[in-house]
C-alpha cells in the first residue's frame, strides 16, 4: 500500500512539472500568486473544531465596546430563556461594562498582596503525577456523586466543551527503518537511527544465562534488575567519580532520577596495598571457589546472582587477564599492568577483542606509552579513563558489554568507508580528541549512541533492560556527547572565528591592562545549544518577534504523561516508565508534533501569526513544553468573553462529559496542598507558591498586572484527588479540547498584561542551572 501511494504521487508529481514547463512566464507567475493566496487563506481559515470567537463577529454581534478590558460582568440568559430543548452552545451569556472600582475592590480580596506573573504559573504541577491513583475518579463518596443532580440540564457556559473530540490522539508506529531496522514512529525522521544507513555496527549475540537475568520474571531476576547498579559497580573495573542529586536519585518514593552535576570521571586504581581488595582488585581472587573476597563487598546482595555473574565474566578479556595475577597476590609489588586504552576494532564486522590485546602483564615497568594506563602494585595511584577511548565503555559497564565488547572511539568508519582510510594518519586526522571534525569519514559519538538505543526486531538489546543502569549510562553517554564537543570546540577556535569575539577588546573590557594576567578564553559558536551566545540569540529573536507582532496572547503547557498507550505499549515485561526514558521523550515528540499541528495548521486556539517554545526536563525526568501564541489581529484576546470560549477553570459535568471529568481530574487538579496537605512540593513558608486554592467566582474578569481571574463558580461539583475532596478552586486552568485530544496535562492561559509577558520570556529561556565559584589561595593554616 505504501510503495503504491508512493507510485501516485511521483506520478502527480510528474504531471505537475509537464503543466509548468509548458506554461508562459506570465501564467506561471499567475500560477504562482493563486497558489500563495490559496495557502494564505487555508493558514487563516479555522477548522470546524475551532471555536475561538474572532472579534469581527464580537463587533456584529454586541453594540457594546467589546475592547474595553472592564468588560466584566457576564449575565445569564438561562433563568430568561424558556426553550429547554436549544443548543447550549448558542445560549453564552452576554457580557455588560462593569466599574473599574468594583474590579478594583473584588481583585483585592481575590490576589491578597501584589502577585508576581511567576507566582501564578503553575510550573511544576506534574511533579506529583504518579503520587495519585487512577482510582480517585471512581471512589467519590455520596457526597461528590450527589452534586451533579444539582445541575440544570443547561449551562449557559457549556460551549467551551461543544468542540471536544470524540477520542483520544494516538501516536502510530511507522514502518521499520528499511536500512538497520529499527522501530521507529510516524513522527521521526528517516535517518535519526542509523544516518540513512551509512551506519552499520556489529551486535553480538547474548549470553544465556544473563540474557535470563535481564528479561526473565524470576526471583533472582528481579532482583537482580533491582539492584542493576550495585551490581554494576561492584563488577566494574574502574571506580564511578560523580557529584548527584541524592533529593532525586536515592529517594524512596516518587520517580526514581539519576541526575548528576558537573562532569562523570571513570577512574581506574592501581592495586597497590590496601586493607581490602576493590573494583579490578576483586578479579585476582575470583579463581577461588568459596567467593569470599566478593561476599565480604556485597553483603545486601543476593550471593547466588554474585556468584552466576563471576562465572559469567570469566569470560570478560579484562578478567581473564587479571585472574591470571591471583597465583602472585601475595608479592604484587613488582607487577605492571598496561591497559590498551585505545584498541581498535572494525565494530562493523565484530568489537570482541581477546585478552591479549587489551592488557599485558610485566614484572618490570617500562616507559608509559601515550595510549596506555600503566597500574602499579606498589602505590594507589589513579588513571581517569578518557571519554574517545575504546574502553572506556566496557570498562565501566561490564554487564552491558561482558565479553569485553568496545565502545566508541574516533576512528570508527562509516558502512562504506574503508578501515584503513580511517587509521593511516597520512589521509585521516590523528587528532584522537576529535569527536566531529572527521565525521564524514567516521561515525560520530552521537550517531553512535543513537544507533545503540534502538529497538530491532530478533535483536536483544541489554542497555534497554538497564533499568536504573540505564538512566546512569544514558545520563553518562550524553556528558561525553557533550564533552567531545566542547574538546573540538577549544581546539577549533579559528574555524568558528573565536577571533572575532575576544582578544584585545576583551581585557580591556573587562579592566585587565597587565598582558599576564589576560587568560585564554574559550568561545563557543551561537548553534552550541545552552551557550550564552545560543541563549541571548533566542532571546533577541522571541523579542523580535514581539516588536513586530505585538505581545502573546496565549501561555500553554504542556507536560508528558507517562501513562500514554504508547509509552506503556513500548514496555517490555517487567518494566516501568522510570525504566525507559528513550520511549518517553520519543512519545513526547511526537505528541509534540501532533499539537504544533492542531494549533498552527488546523488553528483550533484561532490565527496565529507567531509563537516560540521551549522543551524542558522537569527534576523528576518528565519532558515539557512551553508555547507563547500570538494571534491574529482578528484572533486577539481582549474580552472575558473570548477567555471563556477558550479556557475552563471549572469541574466539567460528569454525566455529559464523563471522559474528560476524568482527564480533568486526573491531569488539571493541583495539589491537594495547604491545609489538606502542608507537606507537598509547592508549599513555601507555609503557603502555596502557586496560590491554591483560588477563591470562588462567578464571572470571569479581567485581571489587574497578571493573568485573568477565570470563573470558578461554587456549583457543587466535587472529585476526590489523592485522598482529599477537591472543588473547582483547585482546577488549573484547561482547554477541553487539547485535554480531551491528548490526554495529559495542558495548562492554558491568557496572557492579559504585557507585565506577565516580560517574565514568560525570561521564564523559557532561563537556560541551564549554573554555579558560580572562586579559587583562592590556601592560608596560612592550609584551608
Amino acid at each position: 500500500m505504501f510503495e503504491v501511494k508512493e507510485i501516485m504521487n511521483e506520478k502527480r508529481r510528474e504531471r505537475s512539472m509537464q503543466r509548468r514547463k509548458s506554461m508562459s512566464a506570465n501564467e506561471k507567475g499567475d500560477s504562482s500568486a493563486q497558489r500563495k493566496a490559496n495557502y494564505d487563506r487555508r493558514k487563516k481559515t479555522p477548522c470546524k473544531e475551532c471555536i475561538a470567537i474572532p472579534l469581527t463577529d464580537l463587533a456584529n454581534s454586541d453594540s457594546e465596546c467589546l475592547a474595553c478590558p472592564s468588560r466584566a460582568s457576564p449575565v445569564s440568559q438561562a433563568a430568561e430563556d424558556d426553550s429547554s430543548d436549544d443548543d447550549p452552545g448558542t445560549n453564552m451569556p452576554t457580557y455588560s461594562a462593569g466599574a473599574t472600582e468594583d474590579i478594583d475592590v473584588f481583585q483585592s480580596g481575590t490576589m491578597r498582596h501584589e502577585q508576581e506573573a511567576h507566582e501564578l504559573i503553575d510550573e511544576e504541577y506534574y511533579m506529583f503525577c504518579n503520587e495519585g491513583s487512577d482510582n480517585d475518579i471512581l471512589d467519590d463518596d455520596e457526597e461528590a456523586s450527589k452534586s451533579t443532580d444539582k445541575l440544570s440540564e443547561i449551562d449557559p457556559f457549556d460551549t467551551v466543551y461543544s468542540n471536544i473530540p470524540d477520542s483520544t490522539h494516538v501516536l502510530k508506529l511507522d514502518e521499520n527503518c528499511k536500512h538497520c531496522m529499527a522501530r521507529k514512529f510516524e513522527s521521526e525522521t528517516d535517518g535519526f537511527c542509523c544516518r540513512n544507513g551509512q551506519i552499520q555496527l556489529k551486535q553480538q549475540e547474548p549470553i544465556p544465562e544473563l540474557k535470563r537475568l535481564w528479561s526473565s520474571m524470576d526471583a533472582d531476576s528481579r532482583h537482580f534488575r533491582e539492584n542493576i547498579r550495585f551490581f554494576n559497580g561492584h563488577f566494574a573495573f574502574t571506580t564511578l567519580g560523580v557529584s548527584l542529586d541524592e533529593t532525586y536519585t536515592n529517594m524512596r518514593s516518587g520517580v526514581y532520577t539519576f541526575r548528576a552535576h558537573c562532569t562523570i570521571y571513570h577512574n581506574v586504581h592501581s592495586f597497590g596495598p590496601s586493607s581490602r581488595p576493590e573494583h579490578l582488585q576483586l578479579y585476582f581472587y575470583d579463581d577461588d571457589p568459596n567467593l569470599d573476597h566478593r561476599k565480604a563487598a556485597t553483603k545486601q546482595l543476593d550471593q547466588d546472582v554474585v556468584k552466576r555473574l563471576v562465572d559469567i565474566l570469566k569470560q570478560n578479556p579484562y578478567s581473564q587477564q587479571f585472574r591470571s595475577l591471583g597465583a602472585h597476590k601475595d608479592n604484587l609489588d613488582d607487577y605492571r599492568i598496561h591497559l590498551n586504552t585505545d584498541k581498535r576494532l572494525d565494530q562493523r564486522r565484530y568489537n570482541r577483542p581477546v585478552s591479549s590485546e587489551v592488557a599485558a602483564i610485566w614484572v618490570e615497568g617500562t616507559d608509559l606509552a601515550k595510549r596506555f594506563v600503566t597500574l602499579y602494585g606498589n602505590n594507589d595511584e589513579r588513571h581517569s579513563i578518557r571519554v574517545t577511548s575504546g574502553a572506556y565503555d566496557p570498562l565501566s559497564y561490564p554487564l552491558f558489554y561482558p565479553m569485553g565488547e568496545l565502545g566508541w572511539h574516533p576512528k570508527l568508519p562509516k558502512r562504506n568507508v574503508d578501515w584503513d582510510v580511517v587509521q593511516n594518519p597520512r589521509l585521516s586526522h590523528d587528532d584522537e580528541d576529535d569527536a566531529e571534525g572527521n565525521s564524514r569519514l567516521c561515525v560520530s559519538v552521537r550517531d553512535y549512541y543513537c544507533y545503540m538505543l534502538q529497538t530491532r526486531p530478533a535483536i536483544f538489546n541489554p542497555i534497554l533492560c538497564g533499568a536504573r543502569l540505564l538512566q546512569q549510562w544514558a545520563v553518562d553517554m550524553y556528558i561525553k556527547i557533550e564533552s567531545c564537543r566542547l574538546r573540538w570546540y577549544r581546539k577549533n577556535q579559528t574555524q568558528i572565528r573565536a577571533d572575532l569575539y575576544k582578544g584585545v577588546v576583551d581585557a580591556i573590557t573587562s579592566g585587565e591592562t597587565r598582558a599576564s594576567a589576560v587568560g585564554k578564553r574559550i568561545v563557543l559558536p551561537g548553534t552550541y545549544p545552552g551557550g550564552d551566545r545560543d541563549m541571548k540569540k533566542r532571546h533577541m529573536d522571541a523579542m523580535a518577534i514581539v516588536h513586530t507582532y505585538g505581545k502573546p496572547d496565549i501561555f500553554l503547557t504542556m507536560t508528558c504523561n507517562p501513562k500514554w498507550e504508547e509509552i506503556t505499549n513500548e514496555l517490555l515485561p517487567g518494566q516501568t516508565v522510570q525504566d525507559r526514558p528513550d520511549i518517553v521523550a520519543r512519545v513526547f515528540y511526537g505528541k509534540l508534533e501532533a499539537m504544533k499541528d492542531l494549533l498552527l495548521k488546523k488553528v483550533v486556539l484561532g490565527v496565529i501569526v507567531a509563537y516560540v517554545y521551549v522543551v524542558e526536563f522537569q527534576k523528576r525526568g518528565l519532558p515539557h513544553a512551553h508555547f507563547l501564541l500570538i494571534m491574529d489581529s482578528n484572533y486577539k484576546l481582549l474580552v472575558p468573553e473570548q477567555y471563556d470560549r477558550l479556557i475552563s477553570a471549572e469541574l466539567p459535568d460528569k454525566q455529559k462529559y464523563p471522559e474528560l471529568y476524568a482527564m480533568v481530574v486526573k491531569h488539571m487538579m493541583h495539589g491537594p496542598c495547604g491545609a489538606l496537605n502542608p507537606k507537598n512540593v509547592c508549599m513555601q513558608d507555609n503557603e502555596c507558591k502557586c496560590r491554591y486554592p483560588r477563591p470562588f467566582n462567578e464571572n470571569t474578569i479581567q485581571g489587574k498586572d497578571s493573568y485573568p481571574v477565570y470563573r470558578r463558580r461554587d456549583d457543587g461539583r466535587r472529585a476526590k484527588v489523592r485522598g482529599k475532596m477537591l472543588d473547582n478552586r483547585w482546577v488549573v486552568p484547561y482547554n477541553p479540547y487539547l485535554l480531551r485530544m491528548f490526554n495529559c496535562h495542558i495548562n492554558v492561559e491568557v496572557c492579559s498584561s504585557i507585565k506577565a509577558v516580560k517574565y514568560i520570556y525570561k521564564y523559557i529561556y532561563k537556560g541551564h542551572d549554573k554555579a558560580s565559584f572562586s579559587i583562592d589561595q590556601p592560608d596560612a593554616d592550609g584551608n
